[in-house]
């Protein structure tokens, strides 16, 4: 594995945890077993900064990911 390889999957483990988190903060505000966007209210501020930052760390990315996939294609056609 190379390290274009290694930069790809290791800042996708990195983004995977984050959602994770996000998703158990999200969850753990719901009230009576119900998420509403009521409760998910005063996260907004925090959400949003959070997805302004990681944005800027998932379009390289997503970049990086189409760049592997197509030298694995060019390496594919050549045999």
């Amino acid at each position: 594995m190379d390290i274009w390889s290694k930069i790809f999957w290791q800042v996708g483990t990195v983004l995977a945890v984050i959602v994770l988190i996000v998703a158990l903060v999200a969850l753990s505000n719901a009230e009576d077993g119900r998420l509403t966007v009521e409760s998910l209210e005063h996260l907004s501020g925090t959400f949003t900064a959070l997805y302004n930052t990681l944005i800027i760390v998932i379009y390289p990315w997503l970049a990086l990911g189409v760049f592997i996939f197509i030298r694995f294609i060019r390496r594919l056609m050549r045999g």
